[in-house]
């Protein structure tokens, strides 16, 4: 029985390379039991107007992200993340590009991100989740809760 293959570039867990049998069909980036398609988020920010990020903002926010630190010495810096708002001042997680943020603040490079508004926001849940799930988490989230509704 054959072994699977794992290959990445530089040996890197975040960096795999196209083609390997360990590439997951999608990437979502996860928040309590919010699941966001960062293809589908990628779509959404085409041709949305980039807002350059507050530094001071972006290190608070990687005190929370998970950043796995073999992958920023070669992470590319150019590109823009994503930031989602969730309702009721619940918070504006960046769901795209935590590590290109750590790699910009170590080499003093500006970041920009697209913000997408609450109401985009839902439009991104529901198409990463499915309408009837988002819709369920959202109305928690509105009413403050992070725990799954239920």
């Amino acid at each position: 029985m054959g072994r699977l293959r794992f290959a990445h570039h530089n040996n890197c867990p975040r960096c795999p390379i196209i083609g390997a049998e360990d590439i997951p069909g999608e990437e979502f980036f996860e928040l309590w039991d919010l699941r966001f398609s960062i293809a589908a988020a990628r779509k959404l920010a085409a041709g949305k107007p980039l807002v350059p990020a507050d530094p001071g903002a972006l290190e608070h926010w990687l005190g929370w992200a998970h950043i796995e630190k073999l992958h920023i010495d070669h992470v590319p810096i150019e590109g823009f993340g994503i930031v989602v708002t969730l309702p009721s001042g619940v918070g504006t997680p960046m769901i795209d590009g935590n590590h290109r943020i750590l790699a910009a603040l170590i080499n003093r490079k500006p970041f920009s991100a697209v913000v997408f508004n609450e109401e985009e926001t839902h439009h991104l849940l529901r198409l990463s989740m499915g309408r009837a799930l988002a819709d369920e988490y959202w109305e928690a989230l509105k009413t403050g809760r992070t725990d799954p509704p239920g």
